[in-house]
Parts: C-alpha cells; sequence; structure tokens
C-alpha cells in the first residue's frame, strides 16, 4: 500500500502507517493516505470558547473552500459529531454548547477527530489532496495536575490554538460591567493551562496561534467615556478594529500579532507573555490573533437574536494552510 510521506494519522498525528490504516479503515476518505494532512488542536481552560470556534470556523472554511471552487467535505463520521454537538446547539437552538467532557469519560465526544477534505492543491510538495484534522480538548483535561495520556497527540500537530478568555482578567471584567451582559460560566487559569500544555509537549514546539478569544467584549471597551482602555480599543486606526473577511494579507496578520501581544501585556498578562517567550525560542513558530466566535455577548445560555457574525475567526487556521500554499488570495 502506498502511504504520502505528508499522511497523518488522525488521532495520534503522526506519520501514517500501514498499520493505522488497518485499525482505521472505516474512518478514513478516498485518497487520504495519499494526501497531506493537516493537523489542529484546540487548547484553552475552561469556557475559553474552544468548541465555539470549531462550530464557527467549520461553517467559514466552507465558505472559504466554495469561493476557490474546492470541496469541502466532512467524513460521515466527522458529520454526525459536527452536527449533533457543534451545529445543533449553536446555529439551531442559539445556545450555548455544553462542557466538552473529559476525555476520561465515555461520553467523549471529541475523541472522534474531525476530518475534511481541503480539494485538490499544488503546492511545492506537489499535487495532492489536502485534509484537514481538527481535535478539541476539553478544558478540564488541560487544567488537571494529573497527566492526560489521550492528549499526547498535542505535541505531534502542526498547529495548536491556544485559546485566552480577556474575561478572565479582572481589570477587563470590571470594565465591562454594564456595558455586557454578566456571564454565567467562569473558566480556569490560562497560566495553568500553558504550563501543563508544556508538560504535555515535552520540548516538542508545534506551531502556536495564543488567540485572544472572545475579542467582542474586548471591543466594547471602546465604548467607556475615557482612560487607556478607551484611547486603546477606540482607534480606528488599529488593525484589530477590522476584519479583512476572505483577504488575508500577512502584512496585515504580522500587526495583528505585534498589537495582540501588547493588548494581553496590558491586561496585565504580562507573565503569560514571558512564558510564551521562553517557551518559543524560536518566533517564527508562534503568533497571536483575536477572534470571536459570535460577535456578541450571550446572555445566558442564549445567542444574540441578531444571529451569530464571527470576527477574524479563520486567521489563525489560515496562517497554517497559507504557508503551506493553501487558499491564498480571497477565491473567486
Amino acid at each position: 500500500m502506498e502511504i504520502s510521506e505528508f499522511a497523518r494519522d488522525p488521532e495520534t498525528f503522526l506519520q501514517l502507517t500501514e498499520r493505522d490504516v488497518a485499525r482505521l479503515s472505516d474512518q478514513l476518505p478516498d485518497g487520504y493516505t495519499q494526501g497531506v494532512t493537516h493537523t489542529v488542536a484546540m487548547a484553552g481552560a475552561r469556557a475559553s470558547g474552544k468548541s465555539l470556534y470549531i462550530g464557527v470556523v467549520v461553517k467559514l472554511l466552507e465558505q472559504l473552500a466554495n469561493r476557490f471552487d474546492q470541496p469541502f467535505a466532512p467524513t460521515s463520521a466527522t458529520r454526525t459529531v459536527y452536527r449533533e454537538h457543534y451545529e445543533r446547539p449553536l446555529f439551531e437552538a442559539m445556545s450555548l454548547m455544553g462542557a466538552t467532557p473529559s476525555s476520561r469519560s465515555e461520553d467523549a465526544y471529541q475523541n472522534q477527530p474531525l476530518i475534511f477534505r481541503l480539494g485538490r492543491w499544488t503546492t511545492p510538495r506537489g499535487e495532492h489532496d489536502h485534509f484537514l484534522v481538527i481535535r478539541d480538548v476539553a478544558g478540564e483535561d488541560l487544567e488537571s495536575r494529573t497527566p492526560v495520556p489521550q492528549l499526547n497527540f498535542m505535541g505531534s500537530a502542526d498547529l495548536i490554538i491556544f485559546l485566552f478568555d480577556p474575561l478572565q482578567v479582572h481589570q477587563v471584567k470590571s470594565n465591562l460591567k454594564g456595558l455586557i451582559p454578566e456571564q454565567l460560566e467562569l473558566g480556569g487559569d490560562p497560566a495553568v493551562v500553558l504550563e501543563n500544555l508544556f508538560g504535555i509537549l515535552q520540548g516538542r514546539r508545534p506551531r502556536l496561534a495564543v488567540t485572544v478569544s472572545k475579542f467582542d467584549t474586548v471591543q466594547q471597551l471602546g465604548r467607556l467615556k475615557d482612560g487607556q482602555w478607551k484611547q486603546v480599543m477606540g482607534n480606528p486606526g488599529s488593525s484589530l478594529a477590522r476584519d479583512t473577511g476572505w483577504d488575508y494579507r500577512e502584512s496585515d496578520q504580522r500587526l495583528v500579532h505585534l498589537e495582540t501581544q501588547s493588548l494581553l501585556t496590558m491586561m496585565d498578562a504580562r507573565q503569560l507573555v514571558n512564558r510564551l517567550q521562553a517557551g518559543y525560542p524560536d518566533s517564527r513558530a508562534i503568533r497571536y490573533f483575536a477572534v470571536s466566535s459570535l460577535g456578541q455577548a450571550p446572555v445566558g445560555e442564549e445567542l444574540a437574536r441578531e444571529g451569530i457574525a464571527p470576527y477574524r475567526c479563520l486567521d489563525p487556521v489560515r496562517w497554517l494552510l497559507w504557508d503551506n500554499g493553501l487558499f491564498r488570495g480571497t477565491g473567486s
């Protein structure tokens, strides 16, 4: 059996072998073994928005693929998991999703990798079918002081999207009082998750997208009457003040990277930033992003009736895909 050197086991993210193919024969789509696999793992504390992000970014990737006249097709198992646990709660019930169960529980649906066909592309690697694999992770597992062997795949990921919840920052949360509805669910400490993540990686350093989630809440700080938050978030010239839509530009992403890094420092997350810089001495492997999956803070368990309005959600994934020669430009 011919297996591409670029094909990865969707469960372990390691090089695909004949033994893996035999084990996963009912999960792998046609052409997978001869194709190129791009692997993405989510990371973040409880309530940081990992599952929300997946639910929205899958819809956006489908639209992006359509613009480039490429198929975006989930496997049958992926379609079932996505529809039941992501699509129905978000886009039909218009409500927040339940907490992701621990990977050690019987109902841990996220142990099933999400596999999508991205179409056929000609890149420096040659002409191949390309596939995207996304794995969700429970915040509970990432906050655990006890090692969770089920998370070992993260060290072999092409990209880890580490979500940072700005509502965990006291000064941000206090300034937002009265500007957004009171949030019901409290998440865990992102610093604890980061240390545990470094423990899981064990010296390996996949590219890391440090991503401020729920950025719509931070944007509300521009409505304050005065103060430094008013000056920063009310600046119309900032790269964080606009969404470039389908137009991914490296120069724009570099500005977003620098401004988001500065924003985290302003949030008194300097220790987190310093730990990231120390843990990632190769600055090319780490980048900062700001996203909003919903576009507006939920009211209790319900999403805003105006609907879902994502902000820059594709940026972290396109960083990976762009560098691999996929979806360059804006499409047709």
